[in-house]
């Protein structure tokens, strides 16, 4: 079933910055860490205190995206801080993302709904926390993860450390499909697993 992005809320304090300094940036998409204190000419809207929920196309909620703080730039282009998203699956929590930093980009439109479709870029201490169907309590982490929340799919080339009970993974690079609960390590996958007395 196809989602769509039909209401973001925004809490707390929504600033818009007036741009009246001068000054110019190589670009709007950050090549470093100098780079990601952009020039205020290239910010269209600064916000605190995020919290946006996005509804699915019978008004189920899909997921939520929370962040410290968010930074729009007049090419749409978006950096949120300290960014936390909550994927439901049949009306309840399941899976907890959260980083220390990401980036939102608009994708290509979903032809079903006439929405732009969202995908994140997260980095930095990136969890994945999430209970299978037992209520076993799994962890995910690696320092960089592709979101694509409207279809549950997460991907990363970088090393991920897979945690749960007695089982340990660790592998280069990750795609699962959260609604499947499909994963599958792509290189170099090490492990362990920890037998428990009955």
């Amino acid at each position: 079933m196809p989602k769509t992005t039909i209401v973001p809320i925004v809490c707390f304090v929504t600033l818009t910055i007036g741009l009246t300094l001068f000054g110019k940036r190589k670009s709007d998409y950050p090549e470093s860490e100098k780079e990601l204190k952009p020039n205020t000419v290239d910010i269209d809207t600064y916000a605190e205190g995020i919290n946006s929920i996005f509804y699915d196309q019978n008004g189920v909620v899909s997921y939520t995206l929370r962040a410290e703080n968010q930074i729009h730039f007049k090419s749409g282009y978006t950096k949120i801080e300290k960014p936390l998203i909550r994927l439901f699956q049949n009306e309840m929590p399941r899976w907890n993302i959260e980083a220390n930093q990401g980036h939102i980009s608009n994708s290509e439109n979903d032809s079903t709904s006439g929405f732009e479709r969202k995908n994140l870029e997260l980095s930095g201490s990136v969890e994945i926390l999430g209970l299978d169907e037992f209520g076993n309590r799994m962890l995910i982490s690696t320092e960089f993860l592709e979101v694509d929340p409207m279809n549950e799919i997460l991907k990363t080339d970088q090393r991920v450390e897979y945690k749960m009970a007695n089982i340990q993974h660790s592998a280069a690079g990750m795609i699962a499909n959260l609604q499947d609960e499909e994963i599958i390590f792509r290189e170099d996958v090490r492990g362990s697993y920890e037998k428990t007395n009955n």
